[in-house]
């Protein structure tokens, strides 16, 4: 595995990492020669492209309007909906269930998206975006709910 995914599946940060390649060098060889696919489906972890079972329940409310019931539903989806409610309870529930680098990631390249089209639509409403993503209000409020996980 490179770095980026043994932070990544793992959830560790890379400055951790950085220092186990210097000082720990047995523990991080044997991270790094492992398969990327082969670790994840032995941890059982999640990737943001993968599917999963999706039980609304968890959450403060089911933002998955389809049904009330169990579905399939893209790990991104989840993630990026429920950072949308910035509701601290069910971004804890993020965290726990899928990490919070794996959360962190996603919340950077939702604005990121937003920042390089230039604008937020909400309600059918255009709201234009200035300046860099990291500066924004709400991306700093939602930043620090994942870091207090």
């Amino acid at each position: 595995m490179t770095q980026q995914q043994i932070s990544k599946l793992l959830d560790i940060p890379d400055r951790t990492l950085r220092d186990w390649k210097k000082n720990r060098h047995r523990l991080y060889n044997l991270l790094e020669s492992l398969e990327y696919d082969e670790a994840k489906a032995k941890i059982n972890a999640v990737d943001i492209h993968d599917v999963i079972i999706f039980n609304p329940r968890k959450y403060s409310h089911n933002l998955f309007w389809q049904t009330n019931e169990k579905s399939e539903q893209k790990v991104y989806a989840i993630i990026s909906n429920y950072l949308s409610t910035m509701n601290k309870d069910d971004i804890q529930k993020l965290c726990d269930e899928f990490g919070k680098n794996l959360v962190k990631s996603v919340l950077k390249d939702k604005y990121k998206i937003m920042y390089e089209k230039g604008y937020m639509a909400i309600s059918g409403i255009d709201i234009p975006l200035n300046g860099k993503y990291e500066e924004n209000e709400i991306y700093k409020e939602l930043l620090g709910m994942i870091n207090d996980c």
